[in-house]
């Protein structure tokens, strides 16, 4: 036979009426069976499934610290840090290192200063909703690259590009005609971030067009720096290692006291049956312990594999059930550690692995 009673909210703690519903078919199996053998009941023994609780675990338990979610799951926040790089002029610019220590009409050259953005260690890939990337620009040099003479203008393009394929992420061009970018100045600009999916690392790349320009005294040994902030980044998806993360349920409150005595007494065997709802496509280890502060800790082992729906069933000794039904505040808890062979998996915001517990009993009616 089995029941099971109303359907519950999933988070929290949850109070199941066990005993009602124990009670309650056993009246019915002896009014049932009393119809027919007025003298002596036989014995019978009917499996009672009944719901106990749900456990679970989400998944920033899986994310490395850099990696944390909005507080309305709607996102995963990832944390890059900025980087700093520059480049000399005698790097840009060919003709500057034949130049060098000369006054002469500045040179013209078109070069890239270039550079990786790593992700946090394991941080693999990421599904980017929408962010942006500052470029904070200091022109150490002796002239303006963009605006070298009056009526002269060239740019800086300024691009944000996924490392692994060389997809445009953003990209910003800053115009010599309409924004000038003196010696010694510096100059921010802002690129905001397209949707996409990125692997690798980002790659920032300022490409100077630099014209023709006035006069100047040549220092090669001078240089253009560039610091790349990423910021506020939304993460639909994101990869990460996951390999031999350990992790903890939640506590489930499981009401049991109200079994009564008789009942316990006609148990043959129990088990709980766990029904797992696994999004993470993780295999894991979980130990499960049956707590209490009349009971002795009990303490089970369960595997789960990767598949996103199965059930397990932990079986238990009759002396271990008649332990702890019908006592007052027992408590499930446990957690698990991920395979280590597991590597990485794409997670997402709102995920979270679920384990519905039913309690499964055999009881003895009738006798």
């Amino acid at each position: 036979m089995t029941m099971s009673p109303e359907s519950g909210g999933s988070r929290g703690p949850q109070r199941h009426r066990l005993a009602s519903y124990l009670l309650a078919g056993v009246a019915t199996l002896l009014a049932l069976t009393a119809c027919d053998i007025p003298t002596e009941l036989p014995e019978l023994e009917t499996r009672w499934v009944l719901p106990a609780e749900e456990t679970r675990f989400g998944v920033v338990q899986l994310l490395p610290g850099a990696v944390s979610v909005t507080t309305d799951s709607s996102a995963f926040i990832v944390a890059i840090d900025a980087v700093t790089f520059s480049r000399t002029l005698g790097e840009l610019c060919l003709a500057c290192d034949v130049a060098h220590g000369f006054t002469v009409p500045k040179p013209q050259f078109a070069a890239s200063i270039v550079s990786g953005v790593p992700f946090p260690a394991e941080v693999s890939a990421f599904e980017v909703l929408d962010g942006e990337v500052e470029f904070e620009l200091v022109n150490g040099f002796n002239f303006d690259p963009i605006r070298p003479a009056d009526g002269v203008a060239g740019s800086l393009t300024l691009t944000v590009t996924d490392d692994a394929d060389g997809d445009v992420l953003g990209t910003l061009v800053v115009d010599g005609t309409d924004t000038a970018f003196g010696a010694g100045s510096t100059l921010t600009r802002t690129v905001v971030l397209q949707p996409g999916v990125f692997g690798g690392s980002l790659r920032a790349t300022v490409d100077v067009d630099s014209p023709l320009g006035d006069p100047v005294t040549v220092d090669e040994d001078l240089s253009l720096a560039v610091t790349v902030t990423p910021r506020n980044i939304r993460i639909g998806g994101v990869t990460i290692e996951v390999a031999g993360r350990a992790v903890d349920l939640d506590d489930a409150q499981l009401d049991l006291e109200g079994v009564d005595p008789d009942i316990t007494e006609r148990l043959v065997e129990g088990a709980f049956v766990l029904d797992v709802d696994n999004p993470f496509a993780i295999s894991a280890d979980f130990q499960i312990s049956i707590s209490g502060p009349t009971i002795t800790t009990i303490q089970k082992s369960v595997a789960i594999g990767p598949e996103p729906s199965s059930t397990l069933r932990i079986a238990f000794s009759n002396a271990e059930v008649r332990s702890f039904l019908g006592e007052p505040g027992v408590v499930l808890s446990g957690g698990a550690v991920v395979d280590p062979g597991m590597g990485s998996v794409t997670v997402r915001p709102s995920q979270e692995l679920v384990l519905t517990v039913k309690l499964d009993l055999t009881v003895v009616i009738g006798g």
